[in-house]
């Protein structure tokens, strides 16, 4: 069946991992009207190619630069070819690799070896072999998987996607030598490349008898192994990127194979850019399965090739934009401009867009730049909402509830497939690396699934042992989280720390912590009424160049925090210390809900160089620690200092009512006595009071130096 994983190719030397074809065995079918193919003349054209093709001189040289010529007779095992310099060479060659790669692969690694060894037969073994990778620096083709058709079977593509999958190296024949143990006579079988399987015949080729049929038997045939060829090559597992496809459908993803020196080159969770030939082969049950068959990878670093390149407009405005006077302000405005209030919490997603600069130091070690922000309070605060902006926002985000998370499907996982094979399979926070990862519901997860992020959080690294595998994916990612208080609602009777109930060690973690009320009051709850019924008769705003603007910034700005910032910041965190401490000894020493450490000295930084990547400044000065201070001090530091029932607010209609309640509350509760909370509210009720002023008015008394609140018993002072 033509086009199943192998197509028509020509003339080869028997060291190639392609198969060797002669220019008769071409399909019969061939469009005609395309120029006659001459092998030779083909492989005299990429000699020429490989020993002439020159780039033009860059600054502090005089003279034109033979890269690929220079490239071979260096010592280096392998050489990468750059598919548009063929196409500026020979736009005819350039057709001949995107139509049939099966047919100028083989040639170009013939080309490669007749330039090493001029003298070389043919079908001679060469001891300088190199290994021929093929790159494309401009798209062609489908651009993701989800764009391949079966028109692209055996044509050559270039696919941008994640790795989330690595199987373990296995070993493919390339020549197998056999030898007849009848009549001894050698043969000579050249394996298929990809992942098809090699056939190995049955039957002697010895004159048989007539009679008595082949002398040799059947299967007489043992292999010499000394003599066989064999090539490494593993098996991943290639996903579209998340920006990619339809929204509320999982990525498409496709195996791909690669060979060589690419074994084990791209851990799970790798972006990159592959050159492949779109092949197609049987499995077991007999379906005929898509993948790719990896000739050139190029790994994305700083540059970004998910989105398309920043033009010279584009940079103008840009810098016209981060010049504007109450810069910050506009920007905050723009922050999920349909919910309501929490202004806040708006700055705290605009500096996790943008985020910090990521540090190397001279010893090895790194210093993240990503934020981490942490939104627990009362339900029907927009909480998920923000975190949905933010998924919508960020370039690479994968949004997922606590409840049907697990740590292995967070971080990474070593499954076991039914021949007993290990493969390592990326979480959702290694193939968000770069990005942001939404994690609604956090208070739903196991306690377990959350220690398992807290290596990714900090150390931006997934380390997993496992099965005699060990590996170390990167986890460069931001974390938006989003829980609710164990009981529901944020209880003004319980301490902080209770309300939140989330280890330290995790807590410690996020650089923002926000504490989101449901303020009832009649002016607030008109405004937010007003506000939700406009956004209903508006609609939606594409913040789609919003979107550029926060790119452009995170690429082209790493700013670091001045000295005299560093001075100040320094003074006001040992200021900030002694206020925790002073708070603890008033409090019996009872620990403060988020423990304020090193952790935040460093989260004040990053906010800081947010900030001042916004304006596109290198420097984050002192007004930046400033506002970085002022955003941390309304959100960590006032979560880790808050106490039971913290700035409780009555209406003018609940004072009278407020007051008879009290007076209630006294006759109920001796000098120097105690009753318990649940009873005093019963007995309340009866008298047709609102539970809710009750719990209010409880709140209010136990702010007071009258009442004591301790183990759900209300406690008068003497």
């Amino acid at each position: 069946m033509s086009g199943f994983d192998v197509g028509p190719v020509s003339i080869v030397a028997t060291n190639s991992n392609w198969v060797s074809y002669k220019e008769d065995d071409r399909d019969a079918d061939a469009d005609e009207t395309r120029p006659p193919f001459d092998a030779r003349l083909t492989l005299a054209e990429l000699h020429h190619f490989l020993k002439f093709y020159t780039k033009s001189p860059e600054d502090g040289q005089s003279e034109e630069v033979y890269i690929y010529s220079d490239a071979l007779q260096r010592d280096s095992n392998s050489i990468t070819i750059d598919l548009q310099d063929i196409k500026l060479h020979s736009p005819e060659l350039y057709e001949l690799f995107t139509r049939d790669p099966s047919v100028a692969m083989p040639l170009l690694e013939a080309a490669v070896l007749k330039f090493l060894n001029p003298r070389a037969k043919k079908d001679e073994e060469m001891q300088n072999q190199r290994e021929v990778f093929l790159i494309a620096t401009e798209q062609f083709g489908p651009a993701s998987i989800q764009a391949i058709r079966s028109t692209n079977i055996s044509q050559l593509v270039t696919i941008s996607g994640v790795v989330t999958r690595a199987e373990e190296r296995q070993n493919r024949a390339v020549k197998v030598v056999l030898k007849c143990k009848g009549c001894g006579s050698v043969k000579t079988v050249i394996g298929r490349p990809g992942l098809g399987r090699m056939t190995c015949p049955t039957a002697c080729d010895s004159i048989t008898v007539e009679g008595s049929g082949n002398l040799c038997g059947r299967d007489p045939f043992f292999i010499e192994d000394k003599k066989c060829k064999f090539v490494d090559f593993q098996v991943l597992k290639l996903q579209d990127l998340p920006e990619i496809g339809s929204p509320g459908e999982p990525p498409d993803s496709l195996q791909m194979m690669v060979e060589g020196s690419l074994v084990y080159s791209i851990p799970p969770g790798t972006e990159v850019r592959v050159t492949a030939v779109y092949n197609v082969v049987k499995n077991k049950q007999g379906r005929h399965i898509g993948y790719l068959r990896v000739v050139g990878v190029q790994h994305v670093g700083k540059q970004d090739l998910r989105h398309a390149p920043f033009t010279a407009e584009e940079e103008t405005r840009f810098k016209e934009f981060a010049a504007q006077p109450q810069l910050h302000q506009k920007i905050f405005k723009l922050m999920a401009p349909s919910i309501y209030g929490h202004d806040d919490i708006k700055k705290a997603v605009a500096c996790l867009l943008f985020g910090g600069a990521r540090k190397v130091m001279p010893d090895g070690t790194a210093r993240r730049g990503d934020i981490h922000v942490l939104l627990i309070g009362d339900p029907s605060t927009a909480k998920s909402q923000f975190l949905k902006f933010a998924a919508q926002m960020a370039p690479v985000a994968v949004y997922t509830a606590g409840k049907t998370s697990s740590g292995p499907g967070l971080t990474g996982s070593m499954l076991k497939k039914p021949n007993g094979q290990f493969y390592l399979e990326a979480g959702a926070m290694v193939t968000a690396s770069g990005g942001v990862i939404c994690i609604d519901e956090f208070d739903k997860m196991q306690p377990e699934d959350r220690v398992a992020i807290h290596e990714g959080m900090e150390q931006q690294s997934i380390s997993i042992a496992k099965a005699g595998i060990t590996a170390t994916l990167n986890c460069k990612t931001s974390v938006l989280a989003a829980a609710n208080p164990p009981s529901g609602r944020y209880d003004d009777m319980v301490s902080a720390q209770q309300n939140m109930d989330l280890q330290t060690t995790i807590l410690s973690r996020f650089d923002l912590i926000f504490i989101v009320r449901d303020v009832t009051t009649r002016e607030h709850d008109a405004r937010l009424a007003d506000h939700m019924c406009l956004q209903h008769r508006l609609g939606h705003v594409s913040n789609q160049q919003e979107d550029r603007d926060e790119q452009y910034c995170r690429q082209r700005c790493d700013p670091r925090i001045t000295q005299e910032a560093a001075t100040y910041l320094s003074h006001e965190y040992v200021d900030i210390r002694e206020q925790v401490r002073q708070r603890i000894h008033d409090d019996d020493g009872e620990a403060p809900a988020v423990p304020i450490t090193v952790r935040q000295l460093e989260a004040v930084v990053r906010i800081s160089e947010a900030l001042a990547r916004m304006q596109l400044c290198r420097s984050a000065t002192q007004a930046h620690v400033q506002l970085a201070l002022d955003l941390f001090k309304v959100s960590t530091l006032n979560a880790a200092t808050a106490g039971m029932a913290d700035n409780v607010v009555f209406t003018e209609a609940d004072q009278a009512e407020l007051q008879y309640v009290i007076t209630q509350i006294n006759k109920r509760v001796p000098l120097g006595g105690a009753v318990r909370e649940d009873k005093l509210t019963c007995e309340l009720v009866r008298l047709n009071i609102n539970e809710g002023l009750i719990r209010r008015a409880l709140v209010f008394l136990a702010q007071s130096q009258d009442y004591e609140y301790k183990r759900g018993r209300l406690h008068r002072n003497c």
